[in-house]
Formats: C-alpha cells, sequence, structure tokens
C-alpha cells in the first residue's frame, strides 16, 4: 500500500495540505502579503497556495520563495510599475513596440481566462535594443505585462463573482526564424522564463505555440530546459492551422477569438504588419520544398484580372517563377511560356511581393524550385490574390482631377 500523505508534501490530487497551508501562512505572517494580493485580488491564502503547489507542497521552500518575491517587489517598487508610461519602463515608445513585440489581450476563453497573444514571429529583440531598450528594460517591461494580466485577473474574478488565477495564452510563431535566435534573444527569454518561475507560478493555465516551423521546435529543446517541467507541460507546440484551429475553438467562443485566428473579433492592430501576413490580413500558407525538389501551384485567372502573389523563406532563400497556359492547358516548367523569369530573390525573413495585372485569361503556374539545392529544404510561406479588371469606379482618379 502507498504511504501516507505527510504535512508539507503535495499530493497531485488534491494540492497542498491543510496542515501545509497554516504552516505555510503562520511564516508569512511578517512578510506583508496583503500589500501584493490586493492587486491581484487573491487572498493570501490564494497566494500561498500557488507559491506551495510551485513548490510541490514543501512549506520550507515555499517560504524561501515567497520571501524572496516579496523583497523582489519591493526592491522593483512593482505595485508603483503599471502607473508609468511604457516608454519609460521599455525604452522605446509603444508603436515600436507594437512594430517589434506584439502581445496583446483579447477576450476570454470559455472557462473565463483572459486570452493572450504574441505574435512572435515579429520580436525582433536586437532591434528593440538599437533604438534605445535593453534586455533589463525588455526585462522589465515583460513584469509590466505581467502586473497589468494579474490585475486582469482580478477584475475578471470580480465580473464572474468567482476567483480566475490562470491566463490562455497564444503565441503564433509564424515567420520565427533563427535569425531572431541571437545571444541577446536567448538572454531575453531565459530571463523571462526565470522571472515567471519565480515571481508568477501557477499563472499559466495553457500555451499553445502555434504555426512552429521547425527552426523554433529544435531550439524549444533549449527553450524547455529553462522552465519547470509542471509549466513546460502546459505548452503544446503545433504546426499549421490544421493542427490548432480546432484546439482553439474548443478553448475560445468564436465571438471572443480574435479573427486572424478563425474567430469574429477584429484584432486591435494592423494585421499585415505581423509576420506571416498580407496587407490583407490573411495568414499564409506554409509548405516545405524538399532538396532537389519544387512545389508547384496552379492558379485560374480571368482575362484582364490581376495575380499577385507574396511569399518568405524561414531560412536560405529558394528560386521562384511563374509559367502561362491558355485556358484548358496545364503549364509546366520548360514546356510552357515562362513569364516571370525563374531565379533566386531575397526571401529569408523578407517578404517577396508581386503583381501582374491586365492578365491574359488562362492558368499560370507558381513555381518555387529547389533542385538545385542537394541537402536542405526550403520552408515557405505564401498567399496569393486573383482578382477581376477593375471595376471604373474602383480607380481612384489621378493626382490633381
Amino acid at each position: 500500500p502507498s504511504p501516507p500523505f505527510q504535512a508539507g508534501t503535495m499530493s497531485p490530487a488534491t494540492g497542498p495540505s491543510d496542515e501545509a497551508m497554516e504552516q505555510l501562512l503562520q511564516r508569512c505572517k511578517g512578510l506583508d502579503l496583503a500589500r501584493w494580493t490586493a492587486a491581484s485580488g487573491e487572498s493570501e491564502r490564494d497566494m500561498a497556495h500557488r507559491f506551495l503547489r510551485a513548490r510541490k507542497g514543501n512549506v520550507d521552500a515555499a517560504y524561501t520563495m515567497l520571501a524572496a518575491d516579496v523583497e523582489w517587489r519591493v526592491e522593483n517598487d512593482l505595485d508603483l510599475l503599471p502607473a508609468k508610461p511604457v516608454s519609460e519602463v521599455a525604452g522605446v515608445d509603444e508603436e515600436t513596440l507594437w512594430d517589434y513585440f506584439p502581445a496583446w489581450h483579447q477576450g476570454f476563453d470559455r472557462q473565463g481566462r483572459p486570452v493572450l497573444y504574441t505574435a512572435y514571429g515579429n520580436c525582433e529583440v536586437d532591434t528593440l535594443c538599437a533604438r534605445g531598450s535593453s534586455v533589463e528594460r525588455l526585462l522589465m517591461y515583460h513584469v509590466y505585462q505581467q502586473e497589468q494580466c494579474v490585475r486582469l485577473l482580478a477584475s475578471q474574478s470580480a465580473s464572474l463573482g468567482r476567483r480566475v488565477g490562470t491566463f490562455f495564452f497564444v503565441v503564433d510563431a509564424k515567420g520565427w526564424g533563427l535569425r531572431l535566435w541571437t545571444r541577446k534573444a536567448m538572454s531575453f527569454i531565459k530571463g523571462m522564463a526565470d522571472i515567471d518561475g519565480a515571481h508568477y507560478p501557477e499563472r499559466l493555465g495553457q500555451m499553445y505555440v502555434i504555426n512552429c516551423p521547425r527552426a523554433l521546435v529544435w531550439t524549444y529543446r533549449v527553450i524547455s530546459s529553462w522552465v519547470d517541467p509542471a509549466t513546460a507541460h502546459k505548452i503544446q507546440l503545433l504546426g499549421g492551422p490544421s493542427e490548432w484551429q480546432h484546439l482553439l475553438s474548443q478553448h475560445v467562443d468564436a465571438a471572443e477569438l480574435c479573427s486572424v485566428y478563425g474567430g469574429k473579433a477584429p484584432p486591435p492592430f494592423d494585421a499585415h504588419k505581423m509576420a506571416g501576413f498580407t496587407a490583407s490580413g490573411q495568414p499564409m500558407t506554409t509548405v516545405t520544398v524538399g532538396a532537389r525538389s519544387d512545389f508547384r501551384l496552379l492558379v485560374d485567372v480571368p482575362e484582364g484580372g490581376f495575380l499577385t502573389w507574396c511569399y518568405t523563406t524561414e531560412s536560405h532563400d529558394v528560386k521562384f517563377g511563374v509559367y502561362f497556359a491558355a485556358e484548358g492547358q496545364t503549364p509546366a516548367p520548360g514546356k510552357s511560356e515562362c513569364v516571370v523569369a525563374v531565379q533566386k530573390h531575397k526571401a529569408e525573413g523578407t517578404e517577396v511581393v508581386d503583381t501582374m495585372r491586365d492578365c491574359r485569361g488562362g492558368t499560370y503556374l507558381l513555381y518555387w524550385d529547389n533542385h538545385y539545392s542537394l541537402l536542405t529544404q526550403k520552408v515557405v510561406s505564401y498567399r496569393i490574390e486573383v482578382g477581376d479588371r477593375p471595376q471604373e469606379s474602383d480607380v481612384p482618379p489621378p493626382e490633381g482631377a
């Protein structure tokens, strides 16, 4: 038979024992926890419970962790931090942060948890540092965000009349590449993991990392070593929309889910600024073009219409060209008319965009050629737009008219 449950340990099924909780609360009487629970809306017992769970029911370890947290909060005046201007905290203005570190709250999941989003493919730590921030200031901005989110939990708890203590987090990795895996970026990510583990335990309810490129799956092996195993268990890496759309819809009602991810709530930003999205705000499709292979896409275009393509690669470049065949025929490389020469374009980490107007009616073959690469596959994200000839009313008048 299993040994009886002992005070000072934690049962996986029930969490910390009442005796362990009382022991911890007694030891915490000199820490002034009430100062820090006021903003979060949780009781001192709730706060102690989170730290005790994080330390697997070990009272001594939980007290040490709580005492260090309170000391850190006092040293950094964290109760005053949320009132500071963002530019003072991060060292750059809000517009710059939106461009290079987009993160936002939008809606609540079916459990009432706030839904938080980050467009990780746009997180350019080195660029932010070059524009006046630093890793240290970005970490304090992360703390600023966490403190704002804690206050969001408090207001949601008050609104629902029950405690809501965790977040639902969506990290969009579309557009992420190894070019972003720099020393400063590594330091920033590890710093965030350390801060969250030490000062915001048991706050993550669920995290989906969506549109994961293969390179991020590799680097996550490093990142996961910085995260507590219990927290890592709540993080799931997913590929394209076929892997994550049904999961998001299970957790978040369509009216609450950001429209970029299949919901009906409009995004609070210009979607075209996000990596992996075109000016229309629509998501790209991602394909892998194998070594010594190609990817072909057939598109029918009406007479006088237009054809727009936009693509980017995760790493390395790839050749691209367009072939044409009249209606009823199928274009093929080397056999049909080449209307856009097949050649390399700088596509790694940047979008290649072009439009053909007044097209001849027929079928166009968009051709990504990787036959020249003997060993390296290419991950290509693309979007195609096709339309009829614009009506006269759609054509803007010339300047001065």
